[in-house]
C-alpha cells in the first residue's frame, strides 16, 4: 500500500514538473514569436508597454484593448489609417501583453484608468480621442470620469460597461482564485488553452468567420502565458462590481461619444451594455454594425473609421471668422 502511495505521489510530482516545464517553454516560444513592438514607461512605478505612431504634436488618439488580448488587437485595424494625421498611442493593460501589473488593486477600473492617464501624461499634451474595445470601454469611461481633462471624445466598440446578472465562466473564476488559480494558470492553461482556443476566437467573430491570419496579427498566443491569462481572468471577474460602481455616474458625462455594436454578440450583450450606455450618455450616438458580433473594428473597420471622424467633427472648435 505504501509503495502505491509513493508511486502515486511521484507520478503526480512528475506530471507537475512536465506541466511547469511546458509552461516555461511555451512562454519563451511565444515571446520570441511575438516580441514587444513598442517601448516601456513607468506608470506609478509599474512598467507599462506602449506603442506610438504618427507625428509628435499631432492630435492624439489612445487605443484601449479588451480582455484576453493586447495592444496589437486594436492597433492592427486602426493605427495605419490614422497615424498620418494623428499621434496614435496604444498600451498593454496591466498584466496583459508586456505590461507589468501591481500586486494589489490592478483589477479595478480606477487603477486601470489611472494607468491610461499616466500613458497620456507621458506621451504628449492636451486631451486625446479614446477608442476602446469591450472591457477597454469600461476603462475608457472611468478614464473620462476620473480624468476628464485628458479625454476629448470617445469611440466605444462592443463596449462592456454595465453590471450583469450572471457569473463569469468557470475557468475565469477558477483562474482568479488564490492558490488554485495560480496552479490552474501556471500548469494547465499553457497546455490546454492554445489547442482549445479555436471556439473562443470563433465566438468573438460570430456570425462571421474568423479572418485569415487574425491570430498572428493580434498575437493571440500571448494570452495563454500564465500571468497574462490570470490577469485577464481577474479583471473579468471584477467587472460586475466595478461596472456597478461607476454606471450611475455615466449620466454625468457630456463627452462626445459614438458607440458601435452589433445586433447580436456572443460575448457581451448589446442590449445590456451598448444600447443601455447610449441612453445613459447625454452626448452619445449609437451605430449598429450588422453581422459583426463582438469584433466590429475587425469586420467593419470602415464604420469605426467613420465614427472616429464623426467624434473629431463633434469635438472640433468652430472656425473663427
Amino acid at each position: 500500500m505504501i509503495l502505491w502511495i509513493v508511486a502515486a505521489v511521484l507520478a503526480v510530482a512528475f506530471a507537475v514538473h512536465l506541466l511547469a516545464l511546458n509552461a516555461r517553454i511555451y512562454t519563451r516560444r511565444v515571446e520570441a514569436r511575438f516580441p514587444p513592438t513598442g517601448r516601456f514607461i513607468e506608470a506609478d512605478g509599474i512598467k507599462t508597454h506602449i506603442r506610438e505612431a504618427g507625428f509628435a504634436g499631432a492630435p492624439r488618439m489612445l487605443l484601449i484593448h479588451g480582455a484576453s488580448s493586447n495592444l496589437l488587437e486594436v492597433w492592427g485595424p486602426l493605427a495605419e489609417e490614422f497615424s498620418p494625421l494623428h499621434r496614435v498611442i496604444a498600451f498593454d493593460r496591466p498584466g496583459m501583453g508586456y505590461s507589468h501589473r501591481a500586486k494589489r488593486g490592478a483589477h479595478t477600473m480606477q487603477a486601470q484608468a489611472q494607468t491610461a492617464a499616466r500613458v497620456l501624461e507621458q506621451t504628449g499634451e492636451g486631451p486625446a480621442l479614446v477608442v476602446a474595445h469591450s472591457l477597454g470601454a469600461g476603462v475608457a469611461l472611468r478614464l473620462v470620469l476620473d480624468f476628464p481633462h485628458l479625454v476629448s471624445g470617445l469611440v466605444l466598440i462592443a463596449p462592456a460597461c454595465n453590471p450583469y446578472p450572471w457569473k463569469p465562466a468557470w475557468w475565469a473564476r477558477l483562474s482568479a482564485t488564490p492558490v488554485f488559480g495560480d496552479l490552474f494558470c501556471g500548469l494547465i492553461i499553457p497546455w490546454l488553452g492554445p489547442p482549445l482556443s479555436g471556439q473562443s476566437v470563433a465566438n468573438n467573430f460570430w456570425p462571421a468567420p474568423v479572418p485569415v491570419n487574425y491570430r498572428e496579427e493580434a498575437a493571440v498566443p500571448l494570452v495563454f502565458r500564465p500571468r497574462a491569462f490570470q490577469a485577464s481572468a481577474t479583471d473579468v471577474c471584477a467587472t460586475n462590481a466595478e461596472f456597478g460602481a461607476q454606471q450611475p455616474r455615466y449620466a454625468e458625462l457630456f463627452t462626445p461619444a459614438v458607440i458601435i455594436t452589433a445586433e447580436k454578440d456572443k460575448i457581451v450583450s448589446p442590449k445590456r451594455h451598448a444600447r443601455a450606455l447610449a441612453v445613459d450618455l447625454p452626448a452619445a450616438e449609437l451605430v449598429i454594425a450588422p453581422e459583426t458580433g463582438h469584433m466590429p473594428h475587425r469586420l467593419r473597420t470602415d464604420l469605426v473609421i467613420a465614427a472616429i471622424r464623426r467624434v473629431n467633427e463633434m469635438t472640433s472648435a468652430p472656425a473663427e471668422d
